[in-house]
């Protein structure tokens, strides 16, 4: 028998502590297996990170490939084809992402748009419109989430980050 991944080991390991319930459990790791299970066989997908920057995605441009975030300042009003996976970021949005669109930790200004696959809220504040979502929409948010959250980034993204000369 194979070996079980890391971020499904996490899960099963917060879940017996009774640190999430089993629905959290069971939306955290669908939201795994439907990231892995998303290709389109047609499309050459890109990927893109961010760490402790800027990006700006304007009105009118297109992005082909998905985008990683981290600790940083996202403005997506044009469209990706592809997912969005932002973590401890300032963001606007009023674009259009083809994909799933999976958020933690941030803070989010809503202005509209659409989401053509899941939105996924962990411990995130947000304001705004939301954008219409074709997909199913998960939120969650509560104290044990948000003090793990508020752990990592101060204790663990904030320190790493200082430590990186970032060039282009």
């Amino acid at each position: 028998m194979g070996e079980i991944p890391s971020d499904i080991r996490a899960i099963l390991e917060a879940l017996a502590r009774k640190d999430i319930s089993v629905e959290e459990a069971e939306q955290l790791i669908l939201s795994i297996k439907e990231k892995e299970s998303y290709h389109s066989p047609k499309e050459k997908k890109y990927e893109k990170s961010v760490l402790g920057k800027e990006f700006v995605l304007h009105k009118g441009e297109e992005y082909t490939g998905n985008l990683e975030a981290v600790n940083s300042k996202i403005v997506i009003e044009g469209t990706i084809n592809g997912d969005l996976e932002i973590a401890f970021c300032d963001v606007s949005f009023s674009g259009e992402v083809k994909g799933n669109v999976q958020l933690v930790g941030s803070t989010i200004k809503w202005n509209g748009g659409t989401i053509g696959g899941n939105l996924e809220l962990v411990g995130c504040k947000y304001s705004g419109d939301r954008p219409k979502v074709t997909g199913k929409v998960e939120e969650i948010n509560n104290f044990f989430i948000n003090g793990i959250l508020g752990t990592v980034k101060y204790l663990v993204v904030k320190p790493f980050l200082s430590g990186i000369k970032i060039e282009e």
